[in-house]
This record gives C-alpha cells, structure tokens and sequence, in this order.
C-alpha cells in the first residue's frame, strides 16, 4: 500500500510496493519476496539501490527513486491523480503500545518453585 506526501513537484508517479520490490531484486537489491509488505529488507534494499544511484540513502520511496528503478516509463509518466506536488511512500502500520489484557487473573512472571 502506499501513500502520498507533499515535495513541491509538478507531476508523481504511484507504484504498489510490490512492483518497487521487483524492480530492486531485478537491479540486485535483495528486498526479500515481493509480497507488497514495505519490511525490513525493502527498506535495506532500497537504501542500498539508493547509494548506489548516489541518491540521499533514506529508505523512503522518493520521485528521485522512482526514476532510477523505472527508467523506461519516465518518458510515459503521466500525472498521477492526487496533487500535484506528491510522491509515493509506503504507509508503516501501527502498532498498539499497549496490548489488550484477556484476562483479570493474576499473572506471575516469576518461576514457580517446587
């Protein structure tokens, strides 16, 4: 899944997280499977792809990193149906700080000694 931030550019491209993972593994960036999950190794992998193009190595997905991974639909990008100053990046779930409690039993964390 992705979502859209603001950098001031005229037109963005969108792309789903799997294709970007594709692309990485096509290029030698090892991403892990291409299962649309923006983990670990995505972020690892495009720092890496990122480096290598001497791009800013930040993880996120920019126009900039777009435009290196997808060189050929460069000429045929058209504008992208938000904004006009976006750019894809992946949406990081959240994750709740606080567990639910299941029960109001007591609960020892300490070893039982017999």
């Amino acid at each position: 899944m992705l979502c859209a931030i603001s950098t001031g550019q005229v037109h963005a491209e969108i792309r789903p997280v799997r294709d970007v993972q594709k692309a990485l593994a096509d290029q030698g960036f090892d991403a892990g499977t291409p299962d649309g999950i923006w983990g670990s190794k995505s972020v690892a992998a495009l720092k890496g792809f990122q480096r290598a193009h001497r791009l800013a190595p930040s993880g996120v997905v920019t126009q900039d990193s777009l435009k290196a991974l997808f060189p050929s639909s460069n000429t045929d990008a058209q504008p992208a149906a938000l904004p006009a100053d976006v750019v894809a990046v992946p949406i990081v779930p959240l994750v709740d700080p606080k567990p639910k409690v299941l029960s109001s039993e007591p609960v020892s964390l300490s070893p039982q000694v017999s």
